[in-house]
């Protein structure tokens, strides 16, 4: 079958706002170093450092440290002091308007004439790190994933019970992906009227757990919704042997 050069236009666009809706930030280790990765899946794709909006670090007991931010061309890299146990990062991914003419463009509503409908799109992730003993009191992001227990002494198959977190107050009802990194498609159970869930670690290693969010704008001349995307990420089993 031939295809045209608008339908693949057209294709190249939506993948964009999908782009912008299913994609996810978390940390991990890029060769020795902690990189925000920016990614949907096992993907992991270039993006600007200048959406990344706002990184905290913390120690054990909940102090913040200090935390660098390394931008690079197309991606960037974090400094953060070693007794950072925790660290959190939201990325503003921007604005996606469709225009009269039926084409998204990467632009608030504002600036584009006739606009139909927009949204903003907004990526939040929470990293476990170093942390040894219970959870410390966390800073409030928009959507947030919080563990119950520390997730980084678990191994493979074990339960861990989550909270889910908007504005700081729990939201029910709502699906988690268990395994974002190596199944992005597949979401489990829903949380409770707490906003808590138990889910399996997936992983001995890396686990990056997701969820999205979306909820509508009032009187914003730049957006009708805000599209929320929040993870969570740790490393498990590092003491477990087989």
């Amino acid at each position: 079958m031939r295809v045209s050069t608008a339908m693949i236009a057209a294709l190249a666009v939506l993948g964009l706002v999908q782009s912008a809706q299913a994609h996810g930030i978390w940390l991990a280790e890029r060769w020795g170093e902690i990189a925000i990765v920016y990614g949907h899946g096992a993907s992991d794709d270039p993006y600007d450092p200048a959406k990344i909006s706002t990184v905290q670090a913390l120690d054990e007991e909940g102090k913040r440290l200090s935390v660098e931010v390394s931008a690079r061309k197309n991606h960037a890299l974090l400094a953060a002091e070693d007794k950072a146990a925790v660290v959190l990062v939201d990325f503003d991914n921007g604005f996606y308007t469709e225009g009269a003419d039926g084409k998204w463009v990467n632009l608030p509503r504002s600036k584009v004439p006739g606009a139909r409908k927009a949204g903003r799109y907004l990526k939040h992730t929470l990293a476990i790190r170093h942390l040894h003993g219970d959870m410390p009191k966390l800073p409030q992001q928009d959507l947030q994933i919080v563990p119950l227990s520390n997730p980084t002494e678990l191994s493979a198959g074990k339960t861990l019970r989550l909270r889910v977190l908007y504005k700081g107050k729990p939201l029910s009802g709502v699906a988690l992906i268990p395994d974002y990194v190596n199944m992005s498609g597949e979401k489990q159970g829903t949380t409770d009227d707490a906003g808590e869930i138990d889910l399996t670690v997936r992983n001995d290693g890396l686990n990056v757990i997701a969820l999205s969010h979306g909820a509508p704008l009032e009187d914003d001349p730049d957006a009708d919704t805000v599209e929320h995307f929040a993870t969570l990420s740790f490393e498990a089993g590092k003491g477990h042997t087989h």
